[in-house]
């Protein structure tokens, strides 16, 4: 039983810029996004940590980033696939695209949308643990890392001069 999460966050920054950064490296962005472990060859470690209920809960997880895809004149996406580091069969793995579009051009506005889909573990036991609690922490995870995402963006924009911005 896949589960679906859709969760997105806003750059107040051009749409080609964005665009620009991520295609000249995805993975750096989200290396430092996820401000852990080393890089390496596009698999990116991060400890995800969630408040839920009064409980802090943490993971180690591996992510997987794909390649850049310019989809449309306004529309790019990054493959995202993550899974815990160890104990794989016991946490759930995610599919999901990182898609970025333009929401408006004058005040330039770049929108990220992290849509994809996660399969919780353990069949039936997993099935009712995610309905009663683990759907939320998946949501707030991805929720999480979303706008770490769109906070690093924000750090690479303004590291570049303003008249260099568009």
């Amino acid at each position: 039983m896949e589960r679906p999460l859709h969760v997105y966050a806003y750059v107040e920054a051009p749409f080609d810029l964005v665009t620009r950064l991520l295609a000249d490296d995805a993975s750096e962005i989200l290396q430092h996004a996820t401000d852990d472990a080393a890089e390496q060859a596009g698999t990116l470690s991060r400890t995800l940590r969630v408040d839920v209920g009064g409980f802090s809960v943490s993971r180690e997880v591996t992510i997987e980033v794909g390649e850049f895809e310019p989809r449309e004149v306004t529309r790019s996406v990054v493959p995202l696939r993550w899974h815990a580091s160890t104990g794989r069969l016991l946490f759930p793995s995610l599919a999901a695209d990182l898609e970025v579009s333009s929401v408006s051009f004058d005040p330039p506005l770049t929108q990220l949308t992290l849509d994809g889909s996660y399969e919780p573990p353990l069949g039936l036991i997993g099935a009712g643990a995610d309905r009663m609690l683990l759907h939320r922490l998946a949501e707030a995870t991805v929720h999480r890392f979303v706008h770490d995402v769109a906070d690093q963006l924000r750090r690479y924009v303004d590291a570049i001069p303003e008249d260099e911005r568009y």
